[in-house]
């Protein structure tokens, strides 16, 4: 009893620092519960994802072997849906793609729904590019769950293999409303439009510059860099609207509300906000407070 205490207390701190993307801490929470119980499926797994995550391949190549073995020893006595989850992550990270399908085949027929099956059976068929069956597959993760970002990013992904750019850009743009800043939606709107309108520099490229330097407190160069980026093209809402929470967190309110009004007026519910009143009396009270204490020009 006592030695299972000690792995969920090491357990439940791992956890934790993976939510707070501690990963280092996270890592050697997990080393303790590993050297507990060598053989628990969910510590392997874990380690192997952090591993890659901090760019450690081979010990992340190591664990998902040892995860591979111990999921293939369970297997022989039953199939459950975590076994052949976790047995076709360890697969896809070892990029054995045809064998990872076949387990994936399988984890629909116990359950036709589960959203990592259908999810990493689109992403299959999008390597292979089988993009119709690949959009088959993420539709019906989306059917699930119409905010679920990895399935609107690989959704839009697929969508531009198959030249239907405005349905592809729709797909990002939706990303937008639910994070302003998702690199991932920024990097791919830009190779959309790259490929799209045939041009090597997009303002999107400049976006992604600006949210990097935000990442890094360094402000002024973000500032910089979204001006350069809506004198490049001023027509996307999404770029508005993230400099206007870049002005709202250098304090400069009447530039932030102009962002939001110009986001508005391209797109009435540009950052997900559908009611802009209550949003605006917000920023006006914050402005108010700042001209008060001599923070903002009147």
């Amino acid at each position: 009893m006592f030695k299972r205490d000690e792995f969920e207390k090491h357990y439940i701190k791992g956890q934790e620092y993976l939510k707070n993307h501690e990963y280092i801490k996270a890592k050697d929470e997990y080393l303790e519960c590993l050297s507990l119980e060598p053989d628990d499926i969910g510590v392997l797994n874990n380690l192997a994802q952090l591993c890659s995550i901090i760019g450690d391949y081979g010990k992340a190549n190591g664990y998902n072997e040892i995860l591979l073995k111990e999921c293939d020893k369970q297997l022989k006595y039953g199939k459950t849906e975590q076994l052949l989850i976790l047995k076709s992550n360890a697969l896809i990270s070892l990029k054995r793609n045809d064998e990872a399908n076949e387990v994936i085949t399988e984890l629909l027929e116990e359950n036709p729904d589960n959203v990592l099956g259908l999810f990493h059976k689109a992403q299959y068929h999008e390597l292979n590019g089988n993009y119709p069956e690949a959009l088959r597959y993420i539709n019906q993760v989306l059917n699930q769950n119409s905010a679920n970002i990895p399935a609107l990013l690989s959704k839009g992904r697929i969508l531009v293999e198959m030249e239907e750019y405005k349905r592809a850009e729709n797909c990002y743009d939706f990303v937008f409303k639910l994070e302003t800043k998702n690199k991932a939606a920024i990097n791919l709107k830009s190779e959309l439009i790259k490929k799209r309108d045939n041009c090597t520099v997009t303002a999107h490229d400049l976006m992604l510059e600006a949210v990097e330097a935000w990442d890094m407190k360094d402000f002024e160069s973000s500032e910089e860099h979204f001006k350069k980026a809506l004198e490049t093209d001023p027509d996307h809402d999404e770029i508005w609207f993230a400099q206007g929470e870049l002005f709202i967190r250098t304090g400069q309110l009447t530039k932030a509300i102009n962002s939001f009004n110009r986001a508005f007026e391209l797109n009435p519910n540009s950052g997900g906000i559908s009611k802009k009143k209550s949003f605006y009396r917000m920023l006006n009270v914050m402005k108010k407070v700042n001209t008060v204490l001599g923070l903002e020009k009147k």
